[in-house]
C-alpha cells in the first residue's frame, strides 16, 4: 500500500512538471509562428541595393545587338601593278602592305579613318565605303615593316582598328612619260604617220628600224667618197690660189646682177625717197592749214558773225581750230591750279566729248540740251538758242572742210550736228533738215533769227 502511493505521487508530479513545460513552449511557438501567406517587406538595404540596380541598367545599357564595327569587312583592292600589293594575314584585324599605298573596301561606310603613327595618312573615298593609306617615302626602312594603326569610326559610335605593316614605300608608281620628250615622241609619230606606218610603239619601233637600216646602206655606201669629198674642201680651203679664184668669181656674178638688175634697186631707192618728201609735204601742209584755222576768228564767219562769236568766246572758243577741238574732240578737265587731270593710267580726263555727248540726249529738245549738255552756259536764257548755237558749230566746221582740208577729221561730226538740228526743229527727215549742206536751202543767217533781249534769240 505504501509502495502504490508513492508511485501514483511521482507520476503525478511528472505530468505537473511536463504540463508546465508544455504550457510555457505553446505561447512562444505562437509568438514566434508567421502565417504562410502574409507578404515579406524587404529590408531598406536591399531596397537600396534594388534601386541602385536600376539606375545602373538606365545609365549603362548593355547593347541590344552587333554594331557596325563588329560586322564590318575589310576588302583588299590591289591593283594590277607589280609595286603595289596587299597580303591578308588575319582577315578584317591584320595585313601586310607594299608599295606607297593600300585600298580597302568595306562592307559598312565609315563616318572618319585615322592613322596614329606619323609617317603615313588614311582618307575616305566617295561615301566611306572606301579607304586608302598613303605612305611617305621614309615610312618603312629599306628591307624592313613598320606597323601602323589604322581606326575606323562608324556611324553607330563603333570603332575598330586594324593592323597594318607596311613595307618597301620608297618605290616610285609614277608611269607618266617626261614632258622633255612628249615633242619628240609626237615629232616621230609624224614622221610614221607620213611614211604609211602606225602609230602605236610596235609601229614607231618597225619605223626606227626601218630608218637605221637605211642609214646603215648609206653609210657603207658613200663614207669612203665622203670622206676624199672633205678632204679636198678643206685643201682648198687653206689654198690662197682658191681663195684668189673664188673671190673673182663673186666679185663677175655681183658685176654682172648690177648691170642686168640694178635698176630695180635704183628705183626703190628713188621711190622711197620720193614718199619721205610726200609724207614731210603733207605734214607742212597740214600743219599751215592747222595754223590758219587757228588764226581764223568765229566772228569772220559768215552766218555767225560778232554778235554770236562774244558768247563763244566766253566759254574759251574763239577760232575754226578751236571749235574743231571742242565739237570733235571734247574739252579735257582741268583742275583749281589749271593742270590738266589724268586717271590712275596716265589718261588725260575729259570734261567732256563733244558732239559724242550731245548725241545722248534723247529726245533732242532745247530744254534737255539747256539743263544736260555742256552747251548750257551757251544757250542760258537771254543769250543763243540751242538752233542757232548747233547752226554756228555746223558752220564753223563747214568752214574748216571746204577752206582748210579738215574733213577727215569734222566731216562725221558736221553730219552728226546736222541730224540734230534737223530733229530738235521737229524734222524728222534728214533730207528735209535746213543746213548749209544743201545749197538749195541754207541755214538761215544771224539777222534772220527772231530778236531777244539781247539781238540774239532769247528762250
Amino acid at each position: 500500500m505504501h509502495t502504490l502511493t508513492h508511485r501514483v505521487a511521482r507520476l503525478f508530479v511528472a505530468a505537473l512538471l511536463i504540463t508546465t513545460v508544455l504550457g510555457a513552449a505553446v505561447p512562444a511557438a505562437t509568438a514566434n509562428t508567421t502565417p504562410t501567406d502574409a507578404p515579406i517587406e524587404p529590408s531598406i538595404q536591399e531596397a537600396n541595393n534594388s534601386t541602385t540596380d536600376d539606375d545602373q541598367l538606365e545609365t549603362d545599357p548593355e547593347p541590344d545587338g552587333p554594331t557596325d564595327a563588329s560586322q564590318v569587312r575589310l576588302t583588299p583592292d590591289i591593283p594590277d601593278a607589280d609595286y603595289v600589293g596587299i597580303e591578308t594575314r588575319e582577315s578584317d584585324e591584320t595585313y601586310n602592305t607594299s608599295g606607297t599605298f593600300a585600298t580597302f573596301t568595306l562592307s559598312r561606310p565609315v563616318e572618319s579613318v585615322r592613322v596614329n603613327e606619323p609617317g603615313a595618312s588614311a582618307s575616305m573615298v566617295g561615301d566611306g565605303s572606301v579607304v586608302r593609306i598613303e605612305y611617305e617615302s621614309d615610312a618603312a626602312p629599306r628591307d624592313m615593316s613598320s606597323l601602323f594603326t589604322l581606326e575606323l569610326f562608324f556611324a553607330d559610335d563603333s570603332t575598330k582598328t586594324v593592323d597594318l605593316y607596311a613595307t618597301n614605300t620608297d618605290v616610285s608608281a609614277n608611269t607618266r612619260i617626261d614632258p622633255a620628250y612628249e615633242d619628240f615622241i609626237e615629232y616621230v609619230q609624224g614622221q610614221a604617220e607620213s611614211a604609211d606606218y602606225a602609230t602605236d610603239p610596235d609601229g614607231l619601233q618597225s619605223y626606227v628600224e626601218y630608218k637605221e637600216e637605211r642609214a646603215t646602206l648609206l653609210e657603207g655606201l658613200w663614207s669612203e667618197q665622203i670622206q676624199t669629198f672633205i678632204a679636198l674642201r678643206m685643201a682648198q680651203a687653206f689654198s690662197p690660189l682658191d681663195w684668189v679664184a673664188l673671190i673673182g668669181v663673186v666679185a663677175l656674178l655681183s658685176l654682172f646682177a648690177s648691170r642686168k638688175h640694178g635698176w630695180v634697186l635704183r628705183a626703190q631707192q628713188i621711190a622711197t625717197s620720193k614718199a619721205e618728201l610726200v609724207r614731210e609735204a603733207v605734214r607742212q601742209d597740214y600743219e599751215q592749214q592747222r595754223n590758219a584755222a587757228a588764226k581764223h576768228a568765229l566772228e569772220d564767219i559768215e552766218g555767225i558773225g560778232r554778235n554770236d562769236s562774244r558768247y563763244w568766246r566766253n566759254v574759251g572758243i574763239e577760232t575754226v581750230d578751236d571749235m574743231i577741238q571742242i565739237a570733235c574732240k571734247g574739252i579735257v578737265a582741268v583742275d583749281d591750279d589749271g593742270h590738266i587731270e589724268q586717271d590712275d593710267d596716265g589718261n588725260d580726263v575729259f570734261a567732256h566729248h563733244g558732239i559724242d555727248d550731245l548725241r545722248k540726249v534723247d529726245p533732242i529738245t532745247e530744254k534737255a540740251l539747256r539743263e544736260k549738255t555742256w552747251l548750257k552756259p551757251l544757250i542760258i536764257e537771254g543769250r543763243l538758242r540751242a538752233t542757232t548755237a548747233l547752226s554756228n558749230i555746223e558752220r564753223a566746221l563747214l568752214t574748216a572742210e571746204r577752206e582748210y582740208s579738215r574733213g577727215n577729221e569734222v566731216r562725221e561730226a558736221r553730219m552728226q550736228v546736222q541730224e540734230m538740228i534737223a530733229e530738235l526743229r521737229g524734222e524728222r527727215e534728214f533730207a528735209d533738215a535746213k543746213t548749209s549742206t544743201y545749197g538749195a536751202r541754207e541755214l538761215p543767217r544771224a539777222n534772220d533769227r527772231p530778236e531777244g533781249p539781247t539781238g540774239t534769240g532769247a528762250d
